[in-house]
């Protein structure tokens, strides 16, 4: 069977020029822009500026990956920061551009962020928020700011916190995880426990905190409810990292509600803005305590955690549309994509699966949908066509794994001939399946033509 796939980068560039190009409409900028003098008394001149076109140097050709030499990808693989996490919105976009209008306090901004993020989370009284350069940021500049407090030596000494007088943070053992390597920056020391007795026993004068792992609480014997309650009768701090636990959006504000005195979501996965920024949201005295330890002050352990004026503006709509958003809705979206798809491949014995989709999931709540294909029509493995998708060039469709960059350190203790490749799942090798919800407008049907193409050359049973 012949195929009418016409794979060419520099139409795919322009079909999704078409579709952003006008979001941004240069009168509409302007109109704002004299609004806001007139309402201020100020020029109509600022340092900002409308979307121009490049007309030379790096995106003259309308092509800055194949300028660069880098490969641009479909996302069909979901929210994974080793692929640029998720797609921002085009109001999203706007806000970043209005942020780079003007200059501004950082930490002035920040605060009013705060209080921003508090009333559309339904944060409790004496709950603020705190913009981040993502989620594992926050844990840093929230467990410094909890052994630091406002003392400016222990800012400066920070991690040797030799001198502090409590720096032990107690985590189940099921709880840890790749980033609890955050935690352990700041120089504090995880005790680890099994059960809510331990977790009791191991409290001592040193003890700072309890830290939990949201998207790991089925998998440990002490509660979130319970972790809080102990603290408290204890006077220790709570820190829930919930960083790919949104949706369903009412997590935002249950944590805070349940009693926990921080915590920590990635603002670059569902809520789809900024790649390099979360949301810290806590108690204000602590809020105000990791904001002493990240930039813009310098001589901080999180000097390095770096907000710009025009993320924080950028992850504050992105936040707003979030909340404001109607799950049903989008999922009635992400199903007519993957009917396209199903539509464009069923002519191959190929059929959709029930679609996957877990609202209560403990993290990375997103639609799942797979295909089935007929061993008794073609020869070709779900995992051949996986592979074949993120082979696809000049735009690959997804990526067969974290792993594929090459970026793994070296264990010079591994066993020779060791297996390092990622390890999935097992799943029924007829079938294939991927997330849609971040793939943008248009993209469904050349995923679905590249489809057509892999099953058009796939020999026959």
């Amino acid at each position: 069977m012949g195929s009418k796939f016409a794979w060419s980068r520099r139409t795919f560039l322009t079909a999704l020029g078409a579709i952003t190009g006008g979001l941004v409409a240069p009168t509409e900028s302007r109109a704002a822009s004299a609004a806001f003098g007139k309402k201020h008394k100020m020029s109509s001149h600022t340092d900002g500026h409308p979307i121009v076109p490049i007309t030379s140097g790096l995106g003259s050709t309308g092509d800055i990956y194949a300028e660069l030499g880098v490969t641009p990808l479909v996302n069909i693989n979901g929210t994974v920061t080793v692929i640029g996490g998720s797609v921002m919105k085009p109001e999203v976009m706007e806000l970043i551009r209005r942020g780079n209008e003007h200059f501004v306090l950082i930490d002035e901004l920040e605060v009013a962020a705060g209080k921003f993020i508090a009333k559309l989370c339904k944060s409790p009284a004496g709950y603020t928020g705190l913009v981040t350069s993502g989620a594992a940021a926050a844990m840093v500049v929230g467990y410094a700011g909890m052994m630091t407090e406002d003392l400016e030596p222990r800012m400066v000494a920070i991690p040797d916190v030799s001198t502090f007088p409590r720096t032990e943070v107690i985590i189940q053992k099921s709880h840890r995880y790749a980033f609890d390597h955050q935690i352990r920056q700041t120089g504090a020391k995880l005790i680890e426990v099994e059960t809510r007795e331990e977790m009791i026993a191991a409290i001592n004068p040193k003890t700072l905190a309890i830290h939990f792992t949201n998207i790991l609480s089925d998998k440990g014997k002490v509660s979130g409810a319970e972790t809080v309650e102990i603290a408290k009768a204890h006077n220790l701090y709570t820190f829930n990292d919930a960083a790919a636990d949104v949706p369903p959006k009412e997590r935002l504000w249950e944590y805070a509600e349940m009693g926990f005195d921080m915590v920590a979501f990635s603002g670059g996965k569902d809520i789809r803005g900024p790649q390099a920024a979360g949301v810290l949201i806590g108690k204000e005295k602590l809020i105000h305590y990791a904001l002493l330890n990240m930039s813009p002050q310098e001589d901080r352990i999180g000097r390095c955690c770096k907000v710009g004026k025009e993320t924080i503006f950028g992850m504050l709509k992105a936040l707003e549309l979030f909340v404001n958003e109607d799950l049903n809705t989008m999922l009635k979206i992400y199903d007519e994509r993957a009917q396209v798809i199903t539509d464009a491949v069923k002519k191959f014995g190929v059929t959709a699966l029930p679609r996957e989709f877990n609202p209560q999931a403990l993290g990375n709540v997103t639609p799942r949908y797979s295909w089935k294909i007929d061993p008794s029509k073609l020869k070709i493995t779900g995992q051949e066509v996986m592979q074949q998708l993120a082979d696809t060039r000049p735009i690959g469709i997804g990526s067969m794994g974290a792993g594929a960059s090459g970026m793994r350190g070296r264990d010079p203790n591994a066993p020779a001939g060791g297996d390092h490749r990622e390890h999935h799942s097992q799943r029924d090798p007829n079938t294939f399946g991927f997330a849609v919800w971040q793939i943008k407008e248009g993209e469904d049907k050349m995923i679905a033509n590249r489809l057509v193409e892999i099953f058009s050359q796939a020999p026959k049973a």
